[in-house]
């Protein structure tokens, strides 16, 4: 037996061993208590990356569906909007159908009359009244809805747009313009609306022209008024107006350029001119039924109406779903992320259980070991002292 009293060699062996089980302890305590086993970019410099990487995504993706919500939130307020001024129009059907009864007396007419001009005042109040997070969505109807984490994840919808001048007006999607001489120009409209040739545009309407190319919609200042109108064989119009179109390029540079009648010229046989107001003589705004020249159109002004107003809430309905699809697919695609990331990231409590257990052991045993390396110099100085 060999004993030795200057150095002791096993103790630095079993010191190293020692501060091996008590860093692999620290480590299984530290991913036990955080539920992570990535808690620092030392730990592992890629997987902490990816990890941040997806946290980012799974933190726009919650965002996105929050915004997504907000906008199903706004698309079936208008839903139920557009649903009451829809039912307000039936009854001015109703009552401009009772009106057409030659029973009535020309005092039966105007107590009708007063209620129908009491029911477009209501139209007119619930349109302007109406009003989401503090924005008139019936008369401000473009909106772009962040649905993803990315620039240009957009989506891009219109609520519709409702006032007594535009319903039963004339409105069709532009096809063509070109410019005819300094003062005159012509334009090809078509429109889905029309129905029966009912409520087209006419000589004398006075019109704008709006477009909306989301993400942006904008309506000209300028007017014109019709000054000709060719029907074409493909049930579209052919419109000579005056004026030249070169102020409207930033209108006819988008897509969905549409035109609409405001107003209405009217030239009286004793000489001059009229400007109907309110989107002329066919808005429900001017809407007479007191007055057998005018009452002949009134049925088509109102079913054009209800044709707008019905467009309108099929597209409503239709951006709903799209935007409860879209929460799905966010909602499926949040979850993948999520999971990923745990994968990457998170804790495996089975294996950091035993590692801890596995280093608690080595701890134990490493310092008895130390202790019995330090008790052979005691057995050295029991020699001498023997």
């Amino acid at each position: 037996m060999t004993g030795i009293l200057s150095i002791n060699a096993s103790a630095p062996g079993v010191n190293r061993a020692l501060n091996s089980a008590v860093k692999e302890a620290g480590i299984a305590m530290e991913r036990l208590a955080s539920g992570k086993k990535i808690n620092s970019a030392a730990d592992d410099a890629a997987g902490f990356s990816i990890a941040e990487t997806m946290t980012s995504q799974i933190k726009g993706l919650n965002r996105a569906v929050q915004n997504i919500n907000d906008a199903i939130s706004l698309v079936t307020t208008a839903q139920a909007t557009t649903k009451e001024i829809t039912d307000i129009v039936q009854r001015i059907r109703e009552l401009t159908v009772q009106s057409l009864n030659e029973l009535n007396t020309q005092s039966d007419k105007e107590f009708l009359q007063l209620e129908i001009d009491a029911l477009v005042a209501q139209i007119d109040k619930i349109a302007t009244q109406s009003s989401f997070n503090g924005q008139n969505y019936h008369g401000n109807t473009m909106y772009s809805i962040q649905t993803g984490i990315n620039d240009g994840d957009q989506l891009h919808f219109h609520t519709n747009y409702v006032s007594s001048s535009f319903l039963g007006n004339a409105l069709a999607t532009v096809q063509s313009a070109s410019t005819i001489t300094d003062s005159l120009s012509s334009v090809t409209v078509n429109s889905g609306n029309w129905d029966d040739n009912s409520n087209k545009f006419a000589v004398n309407d006075f019109i704008l022209f709006s477009t909306f190319d989301p993400p942006h919609s904008e309506t000209g200042t300028q007017g014109y008024q019709i000054v000709n109108v060719v029907d074409n064989e493909d049930s579209s119009q052919t419109l000579t107006i005056n004026g030249q179109l070169e102020d409207q390029a930033s209108i006819f540079a988008g897509n969905n350029i549409l035109a609409f009648v405001v107003a209405e010229f009217e030239f009286p046989e004793g000489g001059g001119f009229n400007l109907i107001s309110n989107g002329g003589s066919k808005s429900l705004a001017n809407l007479d039924i007191t007055n057998s020249d005018k009452t002949s159109g009134a049925l088509a002004s109102i079913d054009a109406a209800l044709r707008s107003l019905n467009t309108g809430a099929v597209r409503l309905g239709v951006t709903e779903n799209r935007l409860q699809f879209s929460v799905s697919n966010l909602l499926g695609t949040g979850l993948a992320t999520e999971a990923a990331r745990s994968r990457i990231q998170d804790t495996d409590f089975a294996v950091e259980s035993a590692r801890l257990a596995k280093s608690m052991v080595l701890k134990q045993s490493t310092t008895a070991m130390l202790s019995q390396s330090n008790a052979q110099s005691e057995l050295v100085l029991s020699l001498i002292k023997d």
